[in-house]
């Protein structure tokens, strides 16, 4: 049968051999004149099928006749057009004829992806998002792993919509003033799912994890925090023929750690490649492994070595190897070693632990009488960590050569704090630095300290030639 007319719509009868069930007669794209039995007669409506979400559904257009109490042909096709507009929009057009339809319709959508975007959801994919652009894997453990233990116990669950400050604050209240070290990175991991939230429209721009906000919000202040423990200068000569009486990857790094003043993580990575004897001896660590960078918004840093370094390379290189060496042999063992280690874990090609200098020092402050305070510790009594000694030259620096202060803050590799300035201060200093450290390491060695003068007037020498 082709399309209807109205002659027909007026002429079809239900056909009684199909019993009570209505009879169906199309007129083309999903719109279908329906006839049901009745006591009284026949009765006709309009009836359109399509699909939604893979289910075929049926909707009803009304009676048939003539306008206002039924609908004639004509108009059933207006509806049946209007209706799979409604459909091709993505819309239900049984829902949209229902007053507020559309409104009911957006409101039950955002709610369902309200519930899909949980604060857990979205923050497992801001560490998705953010996991290439950090250089050590372990960073995405830890926010995970923080968030896990912190936050997710009250905003796991919770659409990331609707958190505000005071489900941030009864997230953080606990661990805010019983770890506040901890405390801090939670919230600003918080503020970074928030932001990332945010940033997708999934949530208002107003971060509820502001920490100045939350204070005047009513979160306590936190004490001010204690600098790392970090042993007094004039102590550090005993501390390394201490550190002489122990073996071990560990101990020798933790040795050029102090030689240096290096980060512990660029000495655990530190590989015979960065190693440059050629001139003056130099260790080059790449700007990826630097402090908290990219490798695209940092220059590398080069350490100069001063022999006291270099002997350590030597031990270093005895211990990887079971071989033997001489300072003099250097230039040659390190380009054999090429991308070794040097101070390689016990796991062949594994750098050493973040907790492997640490653990060297706790051993050597439990080595003592019971009941006496641990000899290796700061002015206030707390056990010196690894990290401490870079605390421990930048003090020496400001008593013994104060004039090298700009010096020294290169050799920690701190950035400049202006940062227009910094844009235009390339020079790292090092001809300034290879004195300097060569000073540090005489006084870490119990050679004669090097008066700042003598520092000065070895670089004014240079300067000269």
């Amino acid at each position: 049968m082709g399309k209807l007319t109205a002659v027909m719509v007026k002429a079809l009868r239900h056909d009684p051999a199909k019993g009570k069930r209505p009879v169906r007669f199309g007129d083309g794209d999903g719109l279908y004149l329906q006839i049901a039995p009745g006591t009284n007669g026949d009765t006709k409506s309009w009836l359109l099928r399509f699909t939604l979400h893979g289910k075929a559904r049926e909707m009803g257009l009304g009676p048939v006749g003539e306008l206002p109490a039924g609908i004639p042909l004509a108009e059933a096709r207006k509806r049946a057009a209007a209706a799979r507009a409604i459909l091709a929009a993505g819309h239900d057009p049984i829902e949209e004829r229902q007053p507020g339809a559309r409104e009911q319709q957006a409101q039950r959508k955002a709610a369902a992806e309200a519930g899909a975007r949980t604060f857990r959801i979205v923050a497992a994919a801001c560490i998705k998002a953010e996991e290439p652009g950090w250089k050590n894997k372990r960073t995405a453990l830890l926010w995970t792993s923080s968030l896990e233990n912190h936050a997710y116990p009250t905003l796991g669950d919770w659409p990331v919509a609707e958190i505000d400050r005071a489900k941030v604050r009864e997230a953080i209240d606990a661990v805010w003033t019983s770890a506040p070290s901890i405390g801090r990175k939670v919230l600003r991991r918080i503020a970074t799912v928030l932001r990332y939230a945010a940033a997708h429209g999934w949530r208002a721009n107003d971060n509820p994890a502001d920490a100045k906000m939350l204070r005047y919000a009513g979160l306590p202040p936190l004490p001010g925090g204690r600098k790392q423990p970090s042993l007094p200068w004039a102590r550090t000569p005993a501390f390394l023929t201490a550190l002489d009486k122990l073996d071990g990857a560990s101990a020798l790094a933790l040795r050029f750690l102090i030689l240096t003043a290096l980060r512990s993580g660029e000495v655990r990575q530190a590989r015979w490649s960065w190693v440059s004897i050629d001139g003056t001896p130099t260790l080059t660590v790449p700007g990826e492994v630097m402090k908290g960078k990219k490798s695209g918004e940092v220059q590398p840093h080069r350490v100069p070595l001063p022999p006291a370094a270099l002997e350590v390379l030597v031990h270093a290189y005895a211990f990887a190897t079971a071989g033997k060496a001489t300072a003099a042999e250097l230039p040659r063992l390190a380009a054999l070693r090429g991308d070794a280690l040097i101070f390689p874990s016990a796991k062949r090609g594994v750098p050493l632990s973040d907790m492997a200098l640490s653990a060297v020092l706790r051993r050597m402050n439990s080595d003592r009488p019971k009941g006496r305070p641990a000899p290796w510790r700061d002015a206030d009594g707390r056990d010196a960590v690894p990290h401490g000694f870079r605390a421990t030259f930048s003090t020496w620096v400001d008593d013994i050569c104060p004039e090298e202060r700009e010096a020294a803050e290169r050799a920690l590799a701190h950035e400049i704090g202006n940062r227009v300035s910094g844009a235009y201060r390339r020079s790292d200093l090092f001809d300034r630095r290879t004195p300097l450290m060569a000073a540090w390491a005489e006084h870490c060695t119990r050679k004669p300290t090097i008066a700042a003068s003598s520092v000065r007037s070895r670089r004014s020498a240079k300067a000269a030639t």
